[in-house]
Protein backbone atom coordinates (compact mmCIF):
# COMPACT_ATOMS: atom_id res chain seq x y z
CA UNK A 1 0.00 0.00 0.00
CA UNK A 2 1.18 3.41 -0.76
CA UNK A 3 1.87 5.62 1.87
CA UNK A 4 3.35 9.39 2.30
CA UNK A 5 3.75 11.65 5.06
CA UNK A 6 2.40 15.19 4.41
CA UNK A 7 5.68 16.83 5.89
CA UNK A 8 8.34 14.67 5.23
CA UNK A 9 8.49 13.81 8.98
CA UNK A 10 8.63 16.80 10.30
CA UNK A 11 8.45 17.14 14.27
CA UNK A 12 5.43 17.43 16.45
CA UNK A 13 3.72 21.08 16.13
CA UNK A 14 5.38 22.00 12.96
CA UNK A 15 3.27 24.62 11.29
CA UNK A 16 3.42 24.50 6.81
CA UNK A 17 2.26 27.21 5.23
CA UNK A 18 1.00 26.90 2.04
CA UNK A 19 3.14 29.26 -0.69
CA UNK A 20 1.72 29.89 -4.13
CA UNK A 21 4.61 30.26 -7.06
CA UNK A 22 2.34 31.40 -10.02
CA UNK A 23 2.84 34.41 -11.51
CA UNK A 24 0.48 37.06 -13.03
CA UNK A 25 3.04 37.13 -16.54
CA UNK A 26 2.74 33.43 -17.00
CA UNK A 27 -1.10 32.66 -16.28
CA UNK A 28 -1.61 35.65 -18.53
CA UNK A 29 -0.14 33.69 -21.17
CA UNK A 30 -2.18 30.76 -20.73
CA UNK A 31 -5.46 32.88 -19.62
CA UNK A 32 -5.76 34.86 -23.34
CA UNK A 33 -4.34 31.59 -25.02
CA UNK A 34 -7.38 29.89 -23.50
CA UNK A 35 -9.51 33.12 -24.19
CA UNK A 36 -8.84 33.07 -28.00
CA UNK A 37 -9.09 29.67 -28.87
CA UNK A 38 -12.25 29.27 -26.74
CA UNK A 39 -13.82 32.16 -28.66
CA UNK A 40 -12.80 30.69 -32.24
CA UNK A 41 -14.16 27.14 -31.63
CA UNK A 42 -17.05 28.19 -30.26
CA UNK A 43 -16.61 27.10 -26.40
CA UNK A 44 -15.42 23.87 -27.42
CA UNK A 45 -11.81 24.02 -26.17
CA UNK A 46 -13.38 25.13 -22.74
CA UNK A 47 -12.83 21.93 -21.80
CA UNK A 48 -9.35 22.32 -22.36
CA UNK A 49 -8.75 25.48 -20.64
CA UNK A 50 -10.15 24.44 -17.45
CA UNK A 51 -7.49 21.90 -17.51
CA UNK A 52 -4.77 24.11 -18.45
CA UNK A 53 -5.85 26.84 -15.91
CA UNK A 54 -6.25 24.21 -13.38
CA UNK A 55 -2.87 22.04 -14.02
CA UNK A 56 -1.21 25.64 -13.69
CA UNK A 57 -2.80 26.77 -10.25
CA UNK A 58 -2.41 23.07 -9.23
CA UNK A 59 0.93 23.06 -9.67
CA UNK A 60 2.31 26.55 -8.09
CA UNK A 61 0.55 25.16 -4.97
CA UNK A 62 3.38 24.16 -2.79
CA UNK A 63 3.03 22.78 0.62
CA UNK A 64 6.19 21.73 2.40
CA UNK A 65 8.40 21.70 -0.74
CA UNK A 66 5.74 19.56 -2.75
CA UNK A 67 2.95 20.42 -5.44
CA UNK A 68 -0.43 19.43 -6.14
CA UNK A 69 -1.67 17.81 -9.31
CA UNK A 70 -4.49 18.05 -11.29
CA UNK A 71 -5.59 14.88 -12.92
CA UNK A 72 -8.72 15.74 -14.72
CA UNK A 73 -9.25 14.69 -18.80
CA UNK A 74 -10.15 17.24 -21.17
CA UNK A 75 -12.06 14.78 -22.81
CA UNK A 76 -14.29 14.17 -20.16
CA UNK A 77 -14.71 17.28 -19.00
CA UNK A 78 -16.15 18.53 -22.64
CA UNK A 79 -18.30 15.45 -22.67
CA UNK A 80 -19.88 17.19 -19.43
CA UNK A 81 -20.24 20.80 -21.30
CA UNK A 82 -21.62 18.77 -24.64
CA UNK A 83 -24.32 17.37 -22.10
CA UNK A 84 -25.44 20.53 -20.31
CA UNK A 85 -25.34 22.52 -23.22
CA UNK A 86 -27.47 20.13 -25.15
CA UNK A 87 -30.13 20.64 -22.19
CA UNK A 88 -29.65 24.69 -22.05
CA UNK A 89 -30.34 24.78 -26.00
CA UNK A 90 -33.16 21.96 -25.63
CA UNK A 91 -34.90 24.11 -22.64
CA UNK A 92 -34.61 27.52 -24.74
CA UNK A 93 -36.23 25.87 -27.78
CA UNK A 94 -39.32 24.28 -25.30
CA UNK A 95 -39.34 27.74 -24.03
CA UNK A 96 -39.92 29.41 -27.49
CA UNK A 97 -42.69 26.91 -28.27
CA UNK A 98 -43.88 25.54 -25.19
CA UNK A 99 -43.36 27.50 -22.08
CA UNK A 100 -45.26 25.44 -19.69
CA UNK A 101 -43.00 21.97 -20.55
CA UNK A 102 -40.14 24.60 -20.20
CA UNK A 103 -41.23 24.80 -16.97
CA UNK A 104 -41.40 21.57 -16.01
CA UNK A 105 -37.57 20.78 -17.40
CA UNK A 106 -36.58 24.05 -14.71
CA UNK A 107 -38.39 21.42 -12.19
CA UNK A 108 -36.50 18.63 -13.32
CA UNK A 109 -33.34 20.73 -13.33
CA UNK A 110 -33.72 21.43 -9.59
CA UNK A 111 -34.36 18.25 -8.55
CA UNK A 112 -31.11 16.82 -10.55
CA UNK A 113 -28.49 19.75 -9.23
CA UNK A 114 -28.01 17.87 -5.98
CA UNK A 115 -27.35 15.12 -8.14
CA UNK A 116 -24.72 16.83 -10.35
CA UNK A 117 -22.95 19.00 -7.49
CA UNK A 118 -22.43 16.07 -5.21
CA UNK A 119 -20.84 14.30 -8.82
CA UNK A 120 -18.74 17.55 -9.31
CA UNK A 121 -17.50 17.66 -5.93
CA UNK A 122 -16.10 14.02 -6.39
CA UNK A 123 -14.61 14.41 -9.71
CA UNK A 124 -12.41 17.61 -8.46
CA UNK A 125 -11.17 15.73 -5.70
CA UNK A 126 -10.27 12.36 -6.97
CA UNK A 127 -8.64 14.75 -9.74
CA UNK A 128 -6.45 16.39 -7.06
CA UNK A 129 -3.47 14.55 -5.36
CA UNK A 130 -0.69 15.60 -3.35
CA UNK A 131 2.55 13.39 -3.03
CA UNK A 132 1.14 11.16 -5.48
CA UNK A 133 -2.22 10.11 -3.41
CA UNK A 134 -5.60 11.29 -4.35
CA UNK A 135 -8.15 13.57 -2.32
CA UNK A 136 -11.44 12.00 -2.23
CA UNK A 137 -14.72 13.49 -1.26
CA UNK A 138 -17.09 11.12 0.89
CA UNK A 139 -20.31 12.98 0.72
CA UNK A 140 -23.57 11.22 -0.21
CA UNK A 141 -26.42 11.80 -2.23
CA UNK A 142 -28.91 12.18 0.60
CA UNK A 143 -26.64 14.96 2.15
CA UNK A 144 -26.56 16.90 -1.17
CA UNK A 145 -30.20 16.55 -1.55
CA UNK A 146 -30.70 17.78 1.71
CA UNK A 147 -28.23 20.88 1.44
CA UNK A 148 -28.81 22.18 -1.70
CA UNK A 149 -32.22 21.31 -2.62
CA UNK A 150 -33.65 21.29 1.36
CA UNK A 151 -32.11 24.06 3.38
CA UNK A 152 -31.84 25.94 0.00
CA UNK A 153 -35.89 25.51 -0.19
CA UNK A 154 -35.84 26.89 2.71
CA UNK A 155 -34.48 30.10 2.40
CA UNK A 156 -36.67 32.18 0.57
CA UNK A 157 -39.77 31.32 3.05
CA UNK A 158 -37.53 32.84 5.74
CA UNK A 159 -36.91 35.96 4.02
CA UNK A 160 -33.49 34.95 3.37
CA UNK A 161 -32.45 35.22 7.52
CA UNK A 162 -31.94 31.21 6.90
CA UNK A 163 -29.11 32.26 3.97
CA UNK A 164 -26.07 32.61 6.39
CA UNK A 165 -27.26 28.49 7.97
CA UNK A 166 -27.38 27.61 4.24
CA UNK A 167 -23.81 28.64 3.50
CA UNK A 168 -22.54 27.07 7.09
CA UNK A 169 -24.43 24.21 5.61
CA UNK A 170 -22.61 23.88 2.25
CA UNK A 171 -19.50 24.01 3.84
CA UNK A 172 -19.78 21.59 6.23
CA UNK A 173 -21.10 19.58 3.31
CA UNK A 174 -17.64 20.36 1.72
CA UNK A 175 -15.07 20.06 4.58
CA UNK A 176 -16.89 17.13 6.14
CA UNK A 177 -16.51 14.94 3.62
CA UNK A 178 -13.28 15.66 2.28
CA UNK A 179 -10.48 12.22 2.50
CA UNK A 180 -7.05 12.18 1.41
CA UNK A 181 -6.05 8.64 0.94
CA UNK A 182 -8.13 6.35 3.12
CA UNK A 183 -7.80 9.65 6.13
CA UNK A 184 -10.83 11.43 6.28
CA UNK A 185 -11.88 14.88 7.61
CA UNK A 186 -13.93 15.98 10.22
CA UNK A 187 -15.80 19.67 10.48
CA UNK A 188 -17.36 20.95 14.29
CA UNK A 189 -17.82 24.49 12.67
CA UNK A 190 -21.01 26.75 14.04
CA UNK A 191 -23.55 28.91 12.45
CA UNK A 192 -22.66 31.45 14.65
CA UNK A 193 -19.65 33.26 12.93
CA UNK A 194 -21.81 32.98 9.83
CA UNK A 195 -24.67 35.25 11.44
CA UNK A 196 -22.46 37.60 12.72
CA UNK A 197 -20.37 38.05 9.07
CA UNK A 198 -23.58 38.74 7.22
CA UNK A 199 -25.06 40.79 9.81
CA UNK A 200 -21.67 42.75 9.78
CA UNK A 201 -21.78 42.77 5.67
CA UNK A 202 -25.48 43.84 5.65
CA UNK A 203 -24.87 46.74 8.57
CA UNK A 204 -22.53 47.89 6.58
CA UNK A 205 -23.84 48.08 3.08
CA UNK A 206 -26.48 50.12 4.46
CA UNK A 207 -24.31 52.63 5.76
CA UNK A 208 -22.95 52.78 2.28
CA UNK A 209 -26.10 53.38 0.50
CA UNK A 210 -27.26 55.62 2.63
CA UNK A 211 -24.08 58.06 2.07
CA UNK A 212 -24.22 56.98 -1.42
CA UNK A 213 -27.77 58.09 -1.84
CA UNK A 214 -26.75 61.42 0.15
CA UNK A 215 -23.91 62.12 -1.94
CA UNK A 216 -26.25 61.54 -5.17
CA UNK A 217 -29.29 63.55 -3.20
CA UNK A 218 -26.73 66.74 -2.24
CA UNK A 219 -25.15 66.51 -6.48
CA UNK A 220 -29.14 66.25 -7.45
CA UNK A 221 -29.89 69.18 -5.32
CA UNK A 222 -26.84 70.97 -7.27
CA UNK A 223 -28.01 70.52 -10.36
CA UNK A 224 -31.24 71.21 -9.74
CA UNK A 225 -30.30 74.66 -8.59
CA UNK A 226 -28.49 75.30 -11.90
CA UNK A 227 -29.66 75.17 -15.03
CA UNK A 228 -32.06 72.71 -16.55
CA UNK A 229 -30.40 69.68 -17.01
CA UNK A 230 -31.90 67.47 -20.28
CA UNK A 231 -32.01 63.03 -19.75
CA UNK A 232 -32.05 61.86 -23.26
CA UNK A 233 -32.09 57.54 -23.38
CA UNK A 234 -28.24 57.65 -23.87
CA UNK A 235 -27.59 59.13 -20.27
CA UNK A 236 -30.30 57.54 -18.66
CA UNK A 237 -27.98 53.69 -19.83
CA UNK A 238 -25.16 55.81 -18.59
CA UNK A 239 -26.68 56.35 -15.42
CA UNK A 240 -28.04 52.93 -15.13
CA UNK A 241 -25.21 51.27 -15.90
CA UNK A 242 -22.44 52.65 -13.62
CA UNK A 243 -24.98 52.37 -11.27
CA UNK A 244 -25.16 48.27 -11.37
CA UNK A 245 -21.33 48.45 -11.45
CA UNK A 246 -20.98 50.67 -8.11
CA UNK A 247 -23.79 48.27 -6.95
CA UNK A 248 -22.05 44.60 -7.89
CA UNK A 249 -18.70 46.68 -7.07
CA UNK A 250 -20.21 47.15 -3.20
CA UNK A 251 -21.67 43.62 -2.82
CA UNK A 252 -18.37 42.03 -4.38
CA UNK A 253 -16.26 44.21 -1.76
CA UNK A 254 -18.70 43.53 0.87
CA UNK A 255 -18.61 39.38 0.61
CA UNK A 256 -14.76 39.82 1.22
CA UNK A 257 -15.70 40.20 4.65
CA UNK A 258 -18.19 37.31 4.85
CA UNK A 259 -15.31 34.91 3.38
CA UNK A 260 -12.58 36.28 5.64
CA UNK A 261 -14.49 35.74 8.45
CA UNK A 262 -16.55 32.56 7.62
CA UNK A 263 -13.27 30.64 5.98
CA UNK A 264 -11.04 31.74 8.99
CA UNK A 265 -13.78 29.90 11.36
CA UNK A 266 -14.44 26.93 9.00
CA UNK A 267 -10.43 26.10 8.52
CA UNK A 268 -9.73 26.25 11.99
CA UNK A 269 -12.55 24.11 12.97
CA UNK A 270 -11.82 20.96 10.27
CA UNK A 271 -8.99 18.50 11.34
CA UNK A 272 -7.53 15.64 8.50
CA UNK A 273 -6.62 13.09 10.72
CA UNK A 274 -4.56 14.38 13.24
CA UNK A 275 -3.48 17.72 11.04
CA UNK A 276 -5.23 21.28 11.69
CA UNK A 277 -5.41 24.03 9.69
CA UNK A 278 -5.02 27.67 10.46
CA UNK A 279 -6.66 30.33 8.30
CA UNK A 280 -5.11 34.05 8.85
CA UNK A 281 -6.92 36.39 6.14
CA UNK A 282 -8.01 39.89 7.09
CA UNK A 283 -11.18 41.70 6.28
CA UNK A 284 -10.08 44.66 5.42
CA UNK A 285 -6.97 43.36 3.42
CA UNK A 286 -9.36 40.97 1.57
CA UNK A 287 -11.94 43.98 1.25
CA UNK A 288 -9.00 46.49 -0.28
CA UNK A 289 -7.53 43.78 -2.39
CA UNK A 290 -11.27 43.47 -3.92
CA UNK A 291 -12.01 46.75 -4.77
CA UNK A 292 -8.68 47.60 -6.68
CA UNK A 293 -9.20 44.31 -8.46
CA UNK A 294 -12.13 45.46 -9.32
CA UNK A 295 -10.96 48.90 -10.70
CA UNK A 296 -7.54 47.49 -12.27
CA UNK A 297 -9.86 45.02 -14.31
CA UNK A 298 -12.61 47.86 -14.91
CA UNK A 299 -9.91 50.24 -16.06
CA UNK A 300 -7.79 47.50 -18.32
CA UNK A 301 -11.08 45.89 -19.82
CA UNK A 302 -10.93 42.93 -18.42
CA UNK A 303 -6.99 42.37 -19.96
CA UNK A 304 -5.94 42.62 -15.94
CA UNK A 305 -8.38 39.74 -15.04
CA UNK A 306 -4.92 36.96 -14.65
CA UNK A 307 -3.21 39.52 -12.64
CA UNK A 308 -5.87 39.82 -10.46
CA UNK A 309 -6.89 36.38 -9.77
CA UNK A 310 -3.34 35.57 -9.22
CA UNK A 311 -3.28 38.48 -6.62
CA UNK A 312 -5.86 36.95 -4.82
CA UNK A 313 -5.35 33.22 -4.95
CA UNK A 314 -1.22 34.31 -3.65
CA UNK A 315 -2.78 35.79 -0.48
CA UNK A 316 -5.47 33.44 0.59
CA UNK A 317 -3.28 30.62 0.09
CA UNK A 318 -0.39 32.17 2.06
CA UNK A 319 -3.17 33.06 4.78
CA UNK A 320 -3.62 29.43 5.19
CA UNK A 321 -1.45 26.58 7.04
CA UNK A 322 -1.37 22.90 8.50
CA UNK A 323 -0.75 22.01 11.51
CA UNK A 324 0.96 19.08 13.39
CA UNK A 325 -1.12 18.53 16.51
CA UNK A 326 0.79 15.54 17.52
CA UNK A 327 3.21 14.33 14.90
CA UNK A 328 1.95 13.10 11.45
CA UNK A 329 0.82 9.41 10.92
CA UNK A 330 1.66 8.03 7.33
CA UNK A 331 -1.68 8.91 5.06
CA UNK A 332 -2.48 5.62 2.83
CA UNK A 333 -3.53 6.00 -0.75
CA UNK A 334 -6.83 4.07 -1.34
CA UNK A 335 -7.93 3.44 -5.24
CA UNK A 336 -11.61 4.86 -6.30
CA UNK A 337 -13.29 4.45 -9.05
CA UNK A 338 -12.74 7.70 -11.78
CA UNK A 339 -16.33 9.80 -11.78
CA UNK A 340 -18.01 11.49 -14.58
CA UNK A 341 -17.08 14.94 -15.40
CA UNK A 342 -20.91 15.61 -16.16
CA UNK A 343 -21.21 17.25 -12.33
CA UNK A 344 -18.47 19.39 -13.18
CA UNK A 345 -19.74 20.89 -16.16
CA UNK A 346 -23.27 21.50 -14.58
CA UNK A 347 -22.18 23.56 -11.62
CA UNK A 348 -19.57 25.54 -14.02
CA UNK A 349 -22.27 26.23 -16.33
CA UNK A 350 -24.98 27.84 -14.23
CA UNK A 351 -21.99 29.67 -12.23
CA UNK A 352 -23.42 28.41 -8.90
CA UNK A 353 -20.20 28.28 -6.13
CA UNK A 354 -19.95 24.70 -4.48
CA UNK A 355 -17.93 23.82 -1.33
CA UNK A 356 -15.39 26.65 -0.88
Amino acid sequence: METADLTGGAPENVRHAFRFTGTAGEYFRIWIVNLFLTVITLGVYAAWAKVRTRRYIWANIDLAGHPFTFHGRPVAILRGNLIIAGLFIAYIAVDRFEPTVAGTLVIVFTFVFPFLVCKSLRFNAHNTSYRNIRFHFQGTLRESYETYLLFAGIVPFTLFIFFPAWQFYKKRFFLGNLAYGTTGSSFSGRKGPFYKAYFLAVVLGVLVFIGLSSLAAFGAHRLSAGPAVEWGPLKVLYSLFFTYILGATIVYSLHALVYSMTMNHCWARTRLGEVRFVSTLKARKLLFMRITNMAAIFCSLGLLIPWAKIRRTRYILENLAVVTACGLDRFAASDASETTAVGDAATDFVGIEIGL
